[in-house]
């Protein structure tokens, strides 16, 4: 449908086409065939053969009622349209002046912009034509450039900074019409200026320092075979201290096991256990 567009330029009214580009970026493509066509029968503006059967397979397609397309007139001929534009400047201003500094934020993000060129025309277009004379923007876009969007978002550009305009996007691989010949034999080319943003800048993340090495731990204490021969003999002397104790608080006799009489540790042994085990005699050696 944007060739469509682009072969109703300079016949249809500057407004209707900038509107229908709009609804056309936005996926509303039944409303843009609706006013299209509204636009082309309230004119009368006549259209070929071929564009008329294009107009019906769309309107069909986006589920429009195509008996609006049957109140078209179809004109047997190529329709041409004759328009005069100007190279120089028009009240000492340029048909490009302010466009670069206007669209150098939208080109910067828009796809395969190839050239831009500005110009102005000095007749009116279409039934409801505006004042003259009129300034056009084109645009040449590559293989994966976007027509529609891109004339959108420029057109709204333009919009915003003060500058009306009509933008036609010219795609490397179609034919331009007679309309867009003419306007680019007196076009001034505008210079595709481009923001200046600086990558953001790579700071290295410092080397992370070396966690310190695990202090070993330590072993688990295992008694020894020889460990509890040694806690017995501390136990047993413990036992033969508290006996002399208690002999002296009760007399002060010596131990039976200590004196120079017999001691009878057979039965001594009876009553007196040392970890489960019966005390042993002393070594008389």
């Amino acid at each position: 449908m944007h060739d469509l567009l682009l072969a109703l330029a300079g016949r249809l009214d500057d407004d209707a086409l900038a509107d229908a580009r709009e609804l056309l970026a936005s996926t509303e493509v039944d409303r843009a065939l609706e006013l299209i066509v509204g636009s082309l029968a309230s004119g009368p503006i006549p259209v070929t053969r071929v564009e008329h059967e294009e107009l019906t397979e769309l309107m069909a397609a986006a589920h429009c009622d195509p008996a609006v397309a049957e109140r078209l007139a179809i004109a047997e001929s190529t329709v041409s349209t004759s328009h005069k534009f100007s190279t120089g400047k028009i009240g000492g201003i340029g048909a490009d002046q302010g466009v670069a500094e206007a669209t150098i934020q939208v080109l910067d993000v828009l796809p395969d912009i190839r050239a831009v060129w500005a110009v102005w025309r000095l007749t009116p277009a279409g039934a409801a034509s505006g004042p003259v004379p009129h300034r056009v923007v084109l645009i040449r876009v590559g293989p994966s450039g976007s027509g529609p969007a891109t004339a959108y978002r420029v057109e709204h550009a333009l919009r915003r900074a003060g500058l009306t305009a009509s933008v036609e996007v010219l795609r490397d691989s179609t034919e331009s019409s007679d309309y867009h010949h003419s306007a680019m034999r007196y076009a001034t080319a505008v210079p595709l200026e481009r923001s200046s943003t600086s990558p953001p800048s790579w700071t290295p993340s410092p080397t992370p320092k070396p966690a310190p090495a695990p202090k070993p731990a330590k072993e688990p204490w295992i008694p020894q075979a020889g460990d509890e021969a040694d806690a017995d003999d501390q136990e047993l002397s413990l036992l033969r201290e508290l006996q002399e104790e208690l002999a002296r608080r009760e007399g002060g006799e010596t131990p039976a096991w200590k004196s120079d009489t017999s001691y009878d540790w057979q039965e001594a042994n009876r009553s007196t256990l040392v970890n489960g085990v019966p005390l042993q005699a002393p070594d008389q050696s």
